[in-house]
């Protein structure tokens, strides 16, 4: 037996672990904290993930193809890869490359040579149609940004704040931290323990005292949709009694006025009693926030699911503004990367508004966000009534027939579809309706570096991954899948380090690819390490990772006058005053509001052991009360309606829970349930969300979380 170090590929904290393995087979993982800035750490998905990779969830060994009877058989992979090919240029050539979409799901995020492959082929094809889960269960943090602005130097890591207020989040279970959800991604418990210990306070807003919350110093459970707002309430105060951050806002803002006459009306006793929370805990977390040197606010997926999510995100961001919450010129930057290091200025970059930009989408007056589509468009854009509607859509890593939500509409338009193209080494709701299933390999198979942490970890650190398992022969790897379709289709290629707020065909250091030598993975990886604090070789010398001695880095004074922050664009002001004008659907009591689970991510890790064990369904959570009042049992079944749809589950109390507020987990059971929840393994709460009504502005986000519901005994 040999024992490999490498790094978890399941979130973005990218744990330092090490794996037995035994005639490669893989054995068993455990953390590896030697180096890693975390410590020893991994989390309940980072020990499965051996178990993951050997098959607990039917993994793909063989690319499929979709016969004329409708069914599917195994193709080898060359040919299913000609096929797509040929079936993408006759598309190409006859409807243009606006045809072509890619979906870009939450494990292609963790792979770096295939998400940077993507973004090569996408360019060199030159489709705008590019999608992803971010747009999903995010999107509302770049509409902010794009409506606000943003700082550049960034936030204050959570080892130098004096007060956290966090919404909507519970990183001890999702381990998505920095930037908006402030914590460290990894070992989230060990660094908030710290945290408090030298001092910090932390204020958490939920519905739900969640794990997070035993770490609280004041706890806020809201009812849903209201986030926008109770933080209306907090900068009230602020403005009020002079807390906030004068010369910040002076110097980097415009638009004070405005935040003024909106949050006027905005008093803690009237978002108390729309709100139902205590007028003194608003009070009190204005207070702090007022009297800390070093402020963070921010927020988890929480605001970004539920009713007006671009208004509430915005309000979250204005109160961090307000606070002052970014580092100034002189702090030290705790991490400024190591794989590409940059330099940190204290200055504002002013809003772009990108969405109101062409390229726009054919279905929706709107454009992109950080260059992509908004994912609630996908099913519209497919039907649109338009020559540059998507005939074609590869699938990478994701299943978003089932993630947007409305499985009747988004159903319907994917059957439009002339190619569909899932892209996993698993089968999902949306593989099941493909063309063609190419199985992709898995994590331990492929070269991998920490690209996607680089900038999250709380101290600069890297580490190198080659593969410590053979990829099936069947299988193809996720970059050599892009690389291929480019060779069928002769699309010059040129591989480039993209990341996010960079346009692609901005990037001059690229690596021109040749279309009949495949790449060599490493040969990649040396190229991503060009501009790196720490040489390539020294990473494969260093399989545990490395922590580059390099000199301590501060933010610099900006470079020009820069740009001013928007605090309040009158497309905002317009939503919080039609905000403040809604009344409660009386129809619906209950607002059901998603929830994570620490065995599971998103639709990965169903099938594992442990979440098998503890999870048999997604059970509706529901405070002991609203249950009594309702008459119902533990593990009655139920019936849960919306206004768009209907599921069942098994009610179960939780006294954690604030009354009128239904909790579960996304995800679960199939498309479209059965009535029969532990048949299932669960009910779908997309079911219960609709992608034509009660759609945001902007991103055409629909509700996922805060959704009114009525609950009844079956």
């Amino acid at each position: 037996m040999e024992t490999a170090r490498t790094f978890c590929r399941n979130c973005s904290a990218a744990c330092s672990m090490e794996i037995d393995v035994e005639h490669g087979r893989l054995i068993r993982a455990r953390p590896d904290g030697e180096v890693s800035p975390y410590g020893a750490y991994l989390c309940p998905k980072g020990l499965a993930s051996v178990e993951f990779h050997n098959g607990a969830e039917n993994r793909l060994l063989h690319c499929l193809a979709r016969g004329v009877d409708g069914e599917f058989a195994p193709i080898e992979a060359e040919a299913a890869l000609d096929a797509i090919g040929a079936k993408l240029a006759a598309l190409v050539a006859e409807h243009g490359p606006r045809s072509v979409a890619v979906y870009h799901g939450t494990g292609a995020y963790r792979s770096t040579l295939g998400a940077l492959m993507e973004r090569a082929w996408v360019a060199a094809l030159g489709t705008p149609n590019f999608f992803s889960t971010m747009t999903i269960d995010q999107s509302a943090k770049w509409v902010t940004m794009a409506r606000m602005g943003t700082f550049a130097s960034g936030r204050h890591a959570l080892r130098d704040l004096d007060v956290a207020l966090l919404a909507g989040g519970n990183p001890l279970v999702t381990h998505q931290g920095a930037p908006f959800a402030l914590v460290e991604s990894g070992a989230p418990g060990r660094a908030l323990e710290a945290a408090r210990a030298r001092g910090m306070k932390l204020i958490l807003v939920d519905p739900r005292r969640t794990e997070t919350a035993r770490y609280a110093d004041l706890l806020i459970q809201p009812l849903p949709g209201h986030d926008a707002a109770l933080f209306a309430a907090i900068a009230h105060v602020l403005l009020r009694d002079g807390g906030y951050d004068t010369a910040f806002v002076e110097r980097w803002c415009a638009g004070l006025g405005e935040v003024r006459a909106i949050v006027a009306a905005a008093t803690p006793e009237w978002v108390a009693a729309r709100a139902d929370v205590p007028a003194e805990q608003i009070e009190q977390a204005a207070r702090w926030l007022g009297e800390a040197r070093n402020v963070g606010v921010g927020s988890g997926t929480g605001p970004s699911f539920s009713a007006h999510s671009n208004l509430a995100d915005h309000m979250i961001e204005l109160v961090n503004v307000l606070c002052g919450g970014y580092r100034r010129a002189g702090d030290r930057v705790r991490n400024p990367g190591t794989l590409r290091p940059r330099a940190f200025y204290e200055m504002a970059v002013p809003p772009t508004r990108g969405f109101e930009q062409a390229p726009q989408c054919v279905s929706a007056p709107t454009g992109q966000l950080l260059g992509e589509f908004p994912s609630a468009l996908l099913p519209g854009e497919i039907t649109a009534d338009s020559p540059d509607r998507i005939r074609a859509l590869l699938v990478f890593g994701g299943d978003p027939l089932k993630a947007v939500g409305d499985p009747a509409v988004a159903s319907a338009a994917f059957a439009q579809l002339d190619l569909l193209v899932s892209l996993d080494s698993r089968m999902n709701e949306t593989g099941k309706r493909a063309h063609y299933v190419v199985a992709a390999s898995q994590p331990f198979e492929r070269h991998d570096l920490t690209i996607a942490a680089d900038a999250l970890y709380p101290e600069p650190f890297a580490q190198y991954a080659p593969p410590i398992a053979p990829k099936p022969e069947g299988c193809v790897h996720d970059w050599e899948f892009f690389w291929a379709l480019s060779a069928r289709m002769n699309l010059p290629l040129t591989f480039k380090y993209w990341s996010y707020g960079q346009r692609f065909e901005d990037i001059t250091r690229g690596l021109p690819l040749s279309l009949t030598e495949k790449p060599d993975p490493e040969a990649l990886c040396r190229f991503l390490c060009g501009e790196s604090a720490v040489e390539f070789d020294q990473l494969v010398a260093h399989p545990e990772g490395l922590r580059p001695d390099t000199p301590t880095s501060f933010v610099q004074p900006a470079p020009n006058a820069g740009g001013k922050l928007q605090l309040m664009p009158d497309d905002v002001a317009a939503e919080f005053r039609a905000y403040a004008d809604e009344r409660a659907n009386e129809s619906y009591p209950l607002q059901l509001v998603c929830r994570r689970t620490l065995h599971t991510l998103n639709g990965a890790f169903r099938e594992s052991r442990g979440a098998r064990k503890r999870y048999p369904v997604n059970p509706a959570w529901m405070n002991p009360l609203d249950m009594a009042a309702l008459g119902l049992a533990e593990d009655a079944l139920v019936e849960i309606a919306s206004p768009h749809g209907t599921i069942r589950s098994l009610a179960r109390g939780e006294d954690r829970l604030r009354r009128g507020v239904v909790s579960m987990s996304h995800m679960f059971g199939p498309l479209v349930g059965t009535g029969y929840p532990l048949a299932d393994g669960g009910a779908n709460t997309g079911e219960l969300t609709s992608l034509v009504d009660g759609l945001a502005s902007v991103n055409y986000m629909p509700r996922f979380s805060g959704i009114p519901v009525r609950v009844t005994p079956v």
